[in-house]
């Protein structure tokens, strides 16, 4: 492809290069590559443009001044330059495709699970990118994070078109819009879920983090939007907002609302009013976080004109989503898996479960190691002040002594509240633990990695699941008894 038809701006004597492949890993450089250099906190792009040159790239794009042996673009932005870029290389294939896009703290990967059920009953073929996978058209990959990077994410849609794909239900994280990634797509519709206490570790503040969200909520990135009227950012969104705007909510006023909740470990059930367009949801997975997460997914159908009828059957037709509220039951007590990793989701979670749980609450859970550490100690706090019995253990250790997060963790858990909390630095042993404190009618909540098949230890991803391991140790148990 030529490099005036990826880069708009270019300069005419640079316009008719052809162009083989775009990359920003120097590693990956070859003949007739677009090399685009983009600055990080781990190492800036700008550091490899020699070696990029040198290795036969046929242009370099970047924000600094540099004095390579290729043809070189300066740009304002890098990153977007690069997400434009990629977009172009595949065709633009999101301008053929109708596309929704979720953000917000919890809740986008259920949320884009009911909406991406709900254009299915509609008649669209749907694909769907987030945190568990990328699927369409009957094909299935594991995702390598939440919201792709512009190369993959533009093939992945590129592939979606040309196999028959109309419609693609997106999570789009914080990280994907500061850093552009998404550049070049305007969404028929977006949703958004929450905002809570995460990744403080990449954004300083809340502030920023929120700033981030706020990004994919202008006419340059989507047309319409669903936002939750019951979360303080969520009404701060629908008042800044200049994009047509559907809240909905339970709590504040808002255009899609439900009443009439009804819960049980069977799911729930409530009555929803779009628009004064009034019908009964019921819906396999429990908790009342989950009449927010339908609420969003009906509230971004409704905006696509889809009736009624064809949300609520949707919303129905959805049994399960790995890693989601999975429940398990034994003879004795029952066990749910969730992704719950910020105090936000534990706390909702854990409530949830006490509103259906017949005897005591025991969770199990840990934090990553290099993430938000100041998220540690209210996670310790939230899961030991809501549980009956807690068992803080490993999630993603990573460069980090499993230990010494499972004392940052402690150091929230009130001195009242120490009598009932266990440690584990073991993540399989923790899991055996609370299985032998259970009783009778107990609830254990395994929480923290959801459908992750690996834990990240020392830069190694050792393969690992929690309901895997969870089944095989429930069948031994049986085995033994």
């Amino acid at each position: 492809m030529k490099l005036k038809n990826l880069i708009g701006s270019v300069s005419p004597e640079y316009g008719d290069i052809h162009i083989s492949d775009i990359c920003h890993d120097a590693d990956k450089v070859s003949s007739g590559s677009l090399f685009v250099c983009l600055s990080g906190s781990r190492h800036d792009g700008h550091d490899f443009a020699v070696i990029a040159a040198q290795k036969g790239a046929a242009a370099i794009v970047g924000e600094k001044e540099l004095d390579v042996s290729c043809p070189y673009i300066k740009t304002d932005n890098a990153r977007k330059t690069f997400a434009l870029a990629c977009a172009a290389f595949y065709g633009n294939p999101a301008k053929s495709l109708k596309m929704y896009g979720i953000t917000g703290t919890n809740g986008k990967t259920t949320t884009a699970y009911v909406l991406a059920e709900i254009l299915k009953k509609a008649g669209e073929e749907v694909g769907l990118i987030g945190t568990n996978c990328i699927e369409y058209c009957g094909h299935s990959e594991p995702a390598v994070l939440t919201t792709p990077d512009p190369m993959e994410l533009n093939d992945s849609l590129c592939k979606m078109k040309n196999c028959g794909v109309t419609a693609v239900v997106m999570e789009v994280s914080a990280h994907a819009l500061a850093l552009y990634k998404t550049a070049g797509i305007v969404y028929d519709a977006v949703g958004f879920t929450n905002l809570s206490q995460d990744h403080l570790d990449y954004f300083s503040d809340m502030e920023t983090y929120g700033n981030a969200k706020k990004r994919l909520f202008t006419p340059e990135n989507a047309k319409c939007a669903a936002i939750n009227a019951d979360d303080k950012f969520g009404r701060l969104l629908i008042s800044e907002a200049n994009i047509p705007v559907l809240s909905y909510g339970k709590e504040n006023p808002a255009d899609v609302f439900g009443i009439n909740v009804n819960m049980s470990a069977e799911g729930l059930s409530y009555v929803i009013n779009i628009a004064d367009d009034i019908g009964e949801v019921k819906f396999a997975l429990p908790g009342r976080f989950n009449m927010y997460n339908t609420l969003c997914a009906a509230a971004m159908a409704h905006l696509s004109r889809i009736k009624l009828k064809d949300i609520l059957a949707g919303i129905r037709s959805l049994k399960r989503v790995d890693g989601r509220f999975n429940v398990i039951n034994t003879s004795t007590f029952s066990i749910i898996i969730d992704f719950a990793h910020t105090d936000d989701g534990l706390g909702n979670i854990i409530t949830s479960v006490r509103e259906f749980a017949p005897e005591r609450i025991i969770t199990v859970f840990g934090c990553g190691g290099n993430r938000d550490k100041s998220k540690r100690a209210v996670m310790g706090r939230a899961a030991s002040t809501l549980s009956d019995i807690t068992v803080i253990t490993s999630d993603n250790p990573r460069d980090e002594d499993p230990e010494a997060i499972i004392k940052d963790v402690l150091g929230g858990v009130p001195s009242d509240r120490l009598g009932s909390v266990y440690t584990n630095a073991d993540r399989r042993e923790a899991i055996k633990l609370a299985f032998k404190l259970a009783t009778g009618g107990d609830i254990v909540i395994v929480a923290g990695k959801g459908a992750e098949k690996y834990q990240e230890i020392k830069g190694i991803k050792y393969p690992y699941n929690d309901e895997e391991y969870i089944m095989r140790l429930l069948q031994n148990r049986s085995v033994n008894d």
